[in-house]
């Protein structure tokens, strides 16, 4: 909980445990408990102003309600009972029975834990402290490829558009402000309800997260040039998913590209319209070929569009300002996939990371890449008896046969093993599972997996992050990623 939410729980807490103790054995109780239940009713109004209202802290707003409306009942009876002796409601509620009592100290004691529970378990969470020495700038942009239709619709003059987010390390005191965590959240959750069947009411809490870029900050003067890297969310997925990572790596000296992959993203809000997630039943490798080269293109239209910026930027925060010899990339699931063919696709891309993504596309060479690749993969990910486990519902839901998942399992497995080849490196996290990688396991402490704490994968992802993109686009020779990975709990390097 966030601090005013804190104390007003406390002050709730404190003032309930008054009521139960000192209620009506007295009229200056009565005073007392009206006073401070006005007073938490005051500490709301700051909450709310500050920090701002969110239906998880309905329970702590009604507390100061339910205890200042008893109070100021049993004071106005008390007064009445002036005039008539027989009437004591003070003395009868001083009176209540030990039952009675216990009744209302377990309703209290669930009002409590209630109002805890709920703003706790749907949080508005913070990032880590960023590790990197620069603060963090972030810019957005809307691109066109006039050379492309738009495959998602039937009209043959909507050309292909990409939204893209920048971040890059800023000079501090720069900038119109801190920037939002998930731009038009709204319309972006209605995509993710379609994907993973999430209400929006449950995640409505995120437009309070801050992260920690500002936004249009200039870039720092530190460096006369910094390196780039382009990032790629998973299906379904959207360009802010993993936060936590963008903003470490810029702070450690990166310009970082994330795009949204249009109607494949949960939602792409342009300045004209909307491009809602399209959701797709497709399954196996040939059936991913299509999509596959679709996003390689979306990526390599990208870096062109920075190229140009780098001539001349418009918002004047890019110009001359990017080492296009030194470029990388790293996603996040078919992200991952797309982040890998890229080394097979454009020469540009010096080094790619992929995290947790089943290798679709051109088939990997029998020698690798040819180039710098890091594969993370989550335990569960890759596990052959989690794959037997869930193989049963997989095909009730699918409609497909074992032999259908088997091949591909095979194929997935043999895949990863090519790309192993020559300088790449397999790293496996304990105990993880596939959105292991994103920012989705801070949304509420009941998603992750046993045993893969959130914030202790993100230090270690990111620790190995920047470990890999420093040795193989930097040109860190003294950087080895074994000792890194060494030194961070539940990560294995083979």
């Amino acid at each position: 909980m966030r601090i005013y939410e804190t104390a007003l729980w406390i002050m709730n807490l404190a003032l309930i445990i008054g009521c139960v103790t000192f209620f009506g054995k007295h009229k200056r109780s009565l005073h007392l408990s009206f006073w401070a239940a006005a007073l938490s009713g005051g500490l709301s109004l700051i909450q709310m102003i500050t920090e701002g209202y969110r239906w998880q802290m309905i329970p702590a707003y009604a507390g100061c309600l339910i205890v200042g409306g008893l109070a100021l009942y049993h004071l106005r009876q008390s007064t009445h009972s002036k005039d008539h002796p027989s009437v004591q409601p003070a003395k009868q509620f001083a009176g209540m029975t030990a039952i009675k009592r216990w009744i209302t100290a377990l309703l209290l004691l669930v009002y409590i834990g209630v109002s805890a529970a709920l703003p706790s378990l749907l949080p508005v969470f913070s990032f880590a402290k960023l590790q990197g020495p620069y603060p963090v700038g972030t810019t957005t942009m809307v691109l066109e490829d006039e050379r492309r239709e738009e495959p998602a619709t039937d009209d043959p003059a909507d050309h292909r558009k990409l939204m893209i987010q920048i971040w890059y390390p800023a000079s501090p005191g720069t900038g119109t402000g801190p920037s939002p965590y998930i731009e038009h959240l709204p319309v972006v959750l209605e995509g993710l309800q379609q994907a993973i069947s999430i209400p929006p009411l449950l995640l409505g809490q995120l437009k309070y997260v801050q992260p920690h870029s500002t936004q249009d900050a200039e870039l720092s003067t530190d460096q006369d040039r910094y390196p780039v890297l382009l990032f790629s969310h998973g299906l379904t997925g959207f360009r802010n998913q993993n936060t936590f990572q963008v903003e470490e790596l810029a702070s450690r000296g990166y310009v970082v590209v994330g795009i949204d992959h249009a109607y494949d993203a949960a939602a792409v809000v342009y300045p004209d319209h909307t491009a809602m997630l399209k959701l797709e039943n497709l399954s196996g490798f040939d059936a991913y070929e299509k999509k596959s080269r679709l996003w390689v293109e979306d990526a390599k239209f990208v870096l062109d569009q920075i190229e140009l910026l780098n001539e001349s930027d418009h918002k004047g925060i890019l110009s001359d300002r990017l080492d296009m010899d030194k470029v990388g990339m790293f996603g996040h699931s078919f992200g991952g996939a797309t982040a890998a063919q890229m080394l097979l696709a454009d020469n540009r891309v010096k080094a790619a990371l992929n995290m947790d993504g089943t290798l679709y596309g051109q088939p990997v060479p029998e020698g690798g890449y040819g180039k710098p690749y890091m594969q993370m993969n989550a335990e569960l990910s890759i596990d052959r008896l989690a794959f037997e486990r869930s193989l049963d519902q997989a095909m009730e839901s699918s409609g497909r046969s074992r032999e259908d998942y088997e091949q591909f399992w095979a194929e997935s497995a043999d895949r990863r093993q090519r790309a192993g080849a020559g300088e790449a490196y397999s790293v496996e996290f304990a105990h993880a599972n596939h959105m292991s990688f994103t920012d989705f396991y801070l949304f509420s402490p009941l998603l992750p997996p046993t045993g893969a704490a959130p914030r202790q994968m993100h230090r270690s992802i990111n620790e190995l992050s920047s470990a890999f993109f420093d040795r193989y686009v930097k040109g860190d020779s003294n950087v080895s990623l074994e000792k890194v990975a060494d030194g961070l709990p539940h990560v294995t390097m083979p």
